[in-house]
């Protein structure tokens, strides 16, 4: 995970400010299946803390949170954003060795970051870290297609060097149920969606594009100010000079609960 996390320096303010939070409701129907006493969660791969902090909200005061991240500059933030909340403590490690004692946690969560794990190792890991009847949970947030995005995506792969089938890439982020009941010591897997909404102007549209790595990857190539003209006039195109546009949003999780001894 440690190789990912250097392509992200400079953009932790950019994901604080303009990448969503996830649901409450994803990380309280974790709840149900957890079989153990023990009210530590862990946040792997946090960034700069959105998933943290929506953790944090979700299950409340009863709980510790140590949030999990490798990148210095993503760490930055994170550390800044939690400085004065005793409950959540801020490690530098990774998702395949989290620097944790065996069977310390009950709830283990890893938000949009886990496609950058080793997952086999980070599996082995979660196993060693989690008590018994404790959770595994991998949740992602994904755009619903809409034309404009549709038209940012299709911008990407044209000019990109690194990725030119967006959705494939996309694809190979989505969790498998199957690959999470079928790990050594699990059982009960389960999936869940949730939708939900928010408004976003043609700039907050585009500043939450900035914080994309594919679209960094065109900013390399071409420069900034020609990425930010091209994605203004394709905002443009689809009427979006004035006003907000409704963006729909799925939350998905999948989970599994670890094997009580």
């Amino acid at each position: 995970m440690t190789d990912g996390a250097d392509r992200f320096d400079g953009l932790a303010e950019a994901y604080e400010m303009h990448r969503p939070g996830y649901p409450a409701v994803a990380f309280q129907a974790l709840l149900a299946d957890l079989r153990c006493p023990i009210r530590v969660a862990v946040d792997v791969g946090a960034g700069p803390g959105n998933s943290t902090a929506s953790l944090r909200d979700a299950l409340g005061a009863e709980w510790r949170y140590i949030a999990i991240e490798p990148g210095r500059d993503m760490r930055r933030v994170l550390s800044r954003r939690f400085s004065k909340a005793p409950d959540v403590h801020v490690a530098e490690a990774t998702a395949e060795d989290m620097k944790l004692p065996g069977g310390f946690a009950a709830l283990i969560v890893a938000c949009t970051a886990f496609h950058w794990f080793d997952m086999p190792r980070f599996h082995a890991e979660t196993a060693r870290v989690l008590a018994p009847g404790g959770v595994l949970a991998l949740i992602r947030n994904r755009r619903r297609p809409i034309p404009v995005i549709q038209a940012f995506d299709r911008y990407i792969e044209t000019h990109s060097t690194e990725t030119p089938d967006l959705a494939r890439r996309e694809a190979r982020k989505e969790p498998v149920v199957r690959d999470l009941a079928q790990l050594p010591g699990f059982m009960t897997a389960r999936s869940s969606t949730y939708h939900w909404s928010n408004n976003l102007t043609a700039r907050g549209l585009i500043d939450l594009y900035l914080t994309r790595s594919t679209l960094w990857g065109v900013v390399r190539r071409i420069g900034l100010s020609r990425v930010m003209a091209d994605l203004t006039a394709i905002c443009a195109e689809h009427g979006l000079e004035h006003g907000a546009i409704e963006i729909a949003w799925e939350t998905t999780a999948k989970w599994a609960r670890k094997r009580s001894e």
